[in-house]
């Protein structure tokens, strides 16, 4: 039986890259590449490659990519029936086209699958969600579903968790923020749930203070090449990374989601778990995949000494 339970977006991400600079107007050689995505989607496949026992609860349509994320996960041991297949929809996509230093030129994103994702679905599945020693959701829901599926777990004594997934989305947890036990925004999107500018360390402490004032337990507020803050009632602190062999930084938050539910499911200290979750982005950045397929539990572990 699975203790922890994501719900939240899995998307297919399409990237092109030119091998020359970007003519537009016209058809440029390059590379294009295909993979399995989302903030949710990512943080259940970390979670099980890290040893963890998960389910996820989402949507995808009937394509050939959607059906083929849903078995990779299973294929991974995760818990998918509460993966619905939605007739006549696209899965959710995101088209990237990079320029020739391989910076974003554009990208379109359709992700208007989730719509379909509601309350009612995500209740349907009670076994994988009481039985779970912790509950993720992902802003990528929309900021109705995000609040009524808070709101309605919290009171049935579920611990949450959320990812904020990016500074635009993280505002639609605002009005429920304190349902959650757990919450993990970067600097920016602390900024933009609790209206504190962040530009020290104290303020990185009145920020955290914020968030408890209104409900949350434990949090943790990524830093980029900083390291991590994380803070509870019982402990604060900072955790500074070591060297890394920066491959691409894509993914390296969904890991950290993933050491954090784990370190929730296994109830260990705040700052085992954040130093969990700093050994476990450090390997995801060592891959171009959002997901490093090398990561594994004996890796993370090693990473942490």
């Amino acid at each position: 039986m699975a203790n922890i339970t994501v719900i939240g977006g899995i998307n297919i991400d399409i990237e092109g890259s030119p091998f020359k600079p970007l003519v537009k107007e016209d058809s440029n050689p390059g590379r294009i590449e295909m993979s399995f995505g989302g903030v949710g989607r990512n943080i259940v496949e970390n979670v099980a490659r890290a040893g963890g026992s998960a389910a996820m609860i989402s949507v995808v349509g009937e394509d050939h990519m959607g059906q083929g994320a849903v078995r990779h996960l299973e294929e991974l041991g995760v818990d998918v029936r509460g993966i619905e297949t939605i007739p006549g929809k696209n899965s959710s996509m995101y088209l990237s086209v990079l320029n020739h230093g391989h910076d974003m030129e554009l990208a379109i994103s359709d992700m208007d699958i989730l719509d379909e994702l509601n309350l009612e679905k995500i209740l349907g599945h009670e076994e994988v969600l009481c039985d779970a020693e912790v509950v993720c959701l992902d802003a990528n829901l929309r900021a109705g579903l995000l609040e009524a599926a808070a709101e309605t777990l919290a009171s049935r004594g579920i611990k949450l968790f959320f990812d904020p997934v990016s500074a635009h989305k993280a505002g639609r947890a605002k009005n429920c923020i304190g349902r959650f036990h757990t919450v993990k925004p970067n600097r920016i999107e602390a900024e933009e749930l609790s209206g504190i500018r962040i530009e020290s360390e104290d303020d990185l402490s009145r920020a955290a203070r914020w968030f408890m004032n209104q409900g949350v337990k434990q949090v943790f507020i990524t830093l980029n090449k900083d390291g991590v803050y994380y803070c509870s009632e019982e402990k604060e602190g900072i955790i500074r990374p070591g060297a890394v062999n920066l491959v691409s930084a894509t993914g390296a938050g969904d890991s950290f989601s993933a050491m954090i539910l784990l370190g929730m499911a296994e109830k260990r200290d705040i700052e085992e778990t954040a130093r969990m979750g700093m050994a476990a982005s450090s390997l995801a950045m060592e891959s171009r995949a959002a997901v490093n397929d090398k990561l594994n539990r004996e890796e993370i572990l090693r990473r942490m000494k």
